[in-house]
This record gives structure tokens, sequence and C-alpha cells, in this order.
């Protein structure tokens, strides 16, 4: 059975008709422009920083390989269709464990395999000091090690896409150093360090803000604090969370103007509660709480534990608070880390004889339907 699809391709701005055959595209034509047409987002959303999803948590002592095939599938309804799964900062023998359940979940399942395409290692070479930490577990924090990296990345099979640490940690140069050696992506996040560390980690070879603007004190000076040098610093890439609540809509519109346009990177940060009713939940140790505007705060506290709004509607909000065309808005959550991340740019684009794998939604930022 032959299904045509009309729409416009939001990365290309072209108005297209598709033809599909046995989850194929058989046909890609250009056609008039019309204001009725939806809009198609080939490959679907990169989502570089996912914790979790509806109650399963990839940084779980118990993490089981259909809890990830689990967060996969639940993510693709959300138009997700590539992520990193995140592991936070943990006693390094859960990390390892949890790698391989990853990749064990990726072998026995191709759903799994084309969803998951990074690990991303959030922690344990962070601050330790309450702010900077966030709700990061302080018992596992400790100084960088390259030798515990190795057993990271060797656990990974290549998987392995980034790693999170604090610039201001003992080891930290030496480390960045070794790990882009070894092709994996160093940013900065949940530090507290001062610009001349931050330049330093920079100058070894980091290349990436974690959520600026997060994983900080509540309270800054005015003049010299981290996020400062990081917005300054034209050889960091921002990775952003939109969901209004990370960073406020002044702040997103000031990053905006710091970070040009393919230097941004927009992630959830999805806490493994996400897509739960309001309320307490677990997270690992700590009592977290989902509030009204759907973030999630440590328990009774003002405090932001992660979040709960999905990709999705966080592009619709860059674009909405910053004034950058929803087409930029699209590219800096699918193309941007692409490259960052040396990803297959050919699931971007329609081709004749390549997979149909596609969102189709309205201006409105509401999913019509998704081809997978």
């Amino acid at each position: 059975m032959i299904t045509t699809v009309r729409g416009i391709d939001i990365l290309d701005d072209k108005a297209l008709e598709l033809m599909l055959e046995d989850g194929l595209v058989i046909s890609v034509k250009d056609i008039a422009p019309s204001d009725d047409l939806p809009f198609i987002l080939p490959g679907g959303l990169i989502d570089t920083q996912v914790n979790g999803f509806l109650g399963f948590d990839y940084s779980d002592p118990d993490l089981k390989e259909e809890s990830v095939e689990m967060i996969s599938k639940s993510l693709l309804k959300e138009g997700i269709f590539q992520h990193f799964a995140t592991i936070v900062t943990r006693p390094e023998e859960i990390i390892l464990r949890n790698i391989e359940r990853i990749l064990n979940a990726r072998n026995r399942s191709e759903l799994v395999e084309r969803c998951i395409t990074g690990i991303h290692i959030e922690g344990n070479f962070i601050s330790s000091i309450d702010g900077p930490r966030g709700a990061h577990d302080r018992r596992f924090i400790r100084k960088a090690s390259i030798g515990e990296f190795d057993k990271w990345y060797e656990h990974s099979n290549g998987l392995l896409k980034c790693i999170t640490i604090g610039a201001e940690v003992e080891g930290v140069v030496e480390l960045i150093r070794y790990a882009v050696s070894c092709g994996v992506t160093v940013a900065l996040g949940h530090t507290g360090a001062c610009k001349k560390d931050i330049e330093r980690a920079v100058e070894a070879g980091a290349s990436v803000s974690t959520h600026l603007g997060n994983g900080i004190w509540q309270s800054i000076d005015r003049f010299e604090n981290p996020l400062w040098a990081q917005m300054r610093n034209t050889n960091l890439t921002a990775s952003v969370i939109a969901d209004k609540c990370h960073v406020t809509p002044d702040l997103l519109w000031i990053i905006s103007r710091c970070k040009e346009t393919d230097k941004t990177i927009l992630v959830s940060d999805l806490a493994p509660c996400a897509g739960l009713e309001k309320g307490i939940h677990k997270w690992g140790s700590l009592d977290v709480e989902i509030v009204d505007d759907l973030s999630v705060r440590l328990a009774g506290t003002p405090f932001l534990a992660g979040a709960g709004s999905c990709l999705f509607n966080d592009v619709f909000n860059y674009s909405e608070c910053t004034g950058v065309s929803l087409q930029k808005a699209f590219k800096m959550a699918t193309i941007n880390p692409a490259r960052q991340y040396k990803l297959d740019l050919s699931r971007l684009k329609f081709e004749v004889g390549t997979r149909a794998e596609f969102v189709v939604f309205d201006n409105n930022a509401h999913i019509k339907c998704i081809y997978a």
C-alpha cells in the first residue's frame, strides 16, 4: 500500500510530497507551498541529555534492559528519535553495569539501537559544593580519573559520546586531553569554576557547556562567575534547556545573542519521573517533586532537579522566547547535535530508498503523526 504525505520540511523550508511503501520513501517531489500544509521533521529530534522517562532511570542500580527499551519506545511518541542515555553521578560499578545493560538492550532490539545513539555520563568529576553540585549525590563525587574514564570508554564499545565535568576539579585538564583524543566530547557543567579554569579547560579541548545557566549557584557575583565566562567563550557550544523553568525567557534571549545558531544545542534533561503525575517521586536516594509547571524540584524546595518537559515543546519555547526562527530552533535539536557528536546526518534528509522516519506536526507544537 502506498501512502502520500505532504508538508513543509522544517529543516530545508521546502514543500514536499512524499510517497511511502513498506516503510520506505519511494518518491520525494517538490510541490507548491501552501498555508494549510503541516510541517515535517525528517529523522525526528535528537536529545543528548535524557536521564530517563516515565519512571525508568538510566542511573538506577537495578536498571533492566526492558526499561531501556521502554524509554526508547516512549520517547519515539514524543518525536525524539535519537537520544543519549545519561547516567549521573554514581559509584563506578553502577555506571559500568548500566553501560553494559544499555548495550545489551541495543543488541537485542533494532529499535533501541536506532534510538540510543550515545551515552552521556554527567557527573562524578564535578563540583561537590552546594549549588554547582545541583541534585547530584555528594557521596559519589570524586576527582577526575583517566583510569575510571578508560573503563567507561572500553565498556561502551564506542557509544560513550560525552562526559560532563567541572572545570575546577583536580585532574580535569589531563582527563580532557585524554578523552578528546579518544573521540569523546567533554562538556563543562555543574561547575563553580573561575574564568581562568574555564579557559584552561577549553584550551585542553572541552567544547560544550552542559545545560548552560544551570548547575550553578542560586546567587552569583555580577561580574565574575562561570555563566559569563562560558557565554563569552566562542569555542564553547551551549546546550540549553528551554522549558522556561531551567532558564528564564530573558536569559534564553541573552544566550541566543551570545551564541551563534550553530553553537547552540537544545536538550530536555528529562528526569526519570518526567511524564508521571504531579507529586513526590524518588530519584535514587532523593525525594523529588513534579510541580504545576511540570518541572522537577528537590521536594519541598524551589531547587530544580531535572526537567519534565519534552524536547519538542522546548524547541517551540526557544523560538518564541528568542525570536530565532522555528527552522533554526529545530536545527539546534537535530543538525547541531548530529554534527557535534558525529552522528549520521543522512537520517535528517529525505532520500528515495531510505527508511520513512519523520514527524508531522503543526505550528502549535501538536504532533499529528509519526513514522519511525
